[in-house]
Formats: structure tokens, sequence, C-alpha cells
């Protein structure tokens, strides 16, 4: 009996990191991105270092992310929030319709990666393995590595690959933000152009990520957006144990 739940979990847990279009499309514009090309006229790679070294100094944060995929149609994908504790404690709880909302994965301070089921769930727990494809969130990134500092560190390997830093000189107001961003684009050689591969919109207040767009053969993949930052809360070790 206790396989069967185990496998039933699993299938749970991999039809919400699955692509699901839902009713929801994205509230932004993608095909208006206000002269952005022409915009990018300083080197990104002393930016995305000072953005670095400020997420790494944080002790501890929170924020809410909603995923959206645009391929075929743009749709709503995924959704929850994030919490992260140095050095690597994180717990993340999804949010979501009918029997998926409300689990919750985390990283426990033993180093264990557990999930646990929502309410309708709550009986169902499991340990996975860090590189599980049940952490695989639709465009592909590994949501137990999806910290700033993390994901800030696969844009330093991705320069260190050979990929360029653009970025505007100063932060810019756009058409999609009620604040002013800095704008971080990513690029990488392709057949003797460039083709972008992450377009990042950066609170420059805080150093974090407002947006962070994916491109894929020039065109838009996914959007990533985080709200509701909040970081050096206290968040307690136990938060993080299931």
């Amino acid at each position: 009996m206790q396989i069967f739940y185990r496998l039933i979990f699993s299938i749970i847990i991999l039809v919400f990191l699955s692509v699901l279009p839902s009713s929801a499309t994205t509230p932004l514009d993608l095909s208006t991105d206000d002269g952005l090309r022409d915009r990018m006229t300083s080197d990104g790679k002393k930016l995305i270092d000072q953005i670095y070294k400020a997420l790494s100094k944080l002790k501890d944060y929170k924020f809410e992310s909603i995923l959206y995929m645009c391929k075929p149609v743009p749709h709503e994908s995924g959704a929850g929030t994030y919490f992260f504790k140095s050095p690597n404690l994180v717990r993340l709880q999804i949010k979501s319709h009918g029997i998926k909302n409300g689990t919750v994965v985390v990283r426990q301070p033993d180093g264990r990666i557990r999930i646990a089921g929502g309410p309708k769930l709550r009986f169902l727990k499991m340990n996975i393995e860090e590189d599980s494809r049940m952490l695989q969130a639709p465009n592909g990134y590994n949501v137990i590595k999806s910290d700033f500092a993390s994901l800030f560190a696969a844009v330093m390997s991705a320069l260190g690959a050979g990929s360029k830093a653009q970025a505007t000189t100063t932060p810019i107001l756009l058409s999609r933000f009620k604040q002013n961003v800095t704008v971080l684009q990513l690029v990488k050689p392709d057949g003797g152009t460039e083709e972008i591969t992450d377009r990042i919109f950066i609170d420059p207040q805080t150093n974090t990520p407002v947006e962070w767009d994916l491109f894929r053969n020039g065109s838009i993949y996914s959007i990533t957006l985080f709200e509701n930052f909040n970081a050096n809360i206290g968040l307690q070790d136990d938060q993080f144990k299931l």
C-alpha cells in the first residue's frame, strides 16, 4: 500500500511540473519590448558581479513567483511562494487549482529533499533526489536550485562559456512596470550572430529580479515574475522541515 501511495504522489507532482495550459494568459504584451535592443549599451558583467555579491550576503528571504510558458500560446504554468535561508535551505509552497494546491517541497537542514502533499494529500510525504525530474519546472529549471544566488551563478557560468552580458546604463521606466528597472541581457554566439538567451529585469533597490524572460531560437520561451520580495525576515530552520 505504501508503494502505491508513493506512486500516486509521484504522478501528482509530475503533473504539476508538466506544462498544463490554463485559462490565464500573461499580463504582458509580448509584441512590445520598448525598444530594448537599442537600449542595451553597457557591459553587463560588472552588474552581474554586483548582483551576485549582494544576493550572496542575504541571510534569508521569500518571494512569490508565477511562471508563464509562451508556446504554443502564452499560459500560466505554475505559481508558488519561495523561501530561502542561507546557506542552502529551501521551501517552495505550490499554489494551484485543485489537488496540487498546498504541495510543499523543501531542502532540509540535514540536506534531504522532501515533498509533502497539500491539505487533500497531507498523508503523502517522500524523499527525492536533488536532480529528480519531479523538481524540474516546465521551463527546464530545477525548483530546488532556483534561489537567486544559484540563478545568477548559472549566469556567471554562461559568461564563462562564451556568452556576453549587455545592460542598460541606468535604470529605465518601461511600460510593463510601475518602477524603474535595470535590464540585463545575455547573448551567445550562434553561427556568426548573437542570440538572446535571457533578459532579466532588476529592481535596482534590492538587486533582485522582478521578471526573467528566457528565449529559444530568437523567440520568447518563458516568463517568470517575482513579486513581494522580503529579505532578512528571520526564517527559522523548523520552517524547512517536513
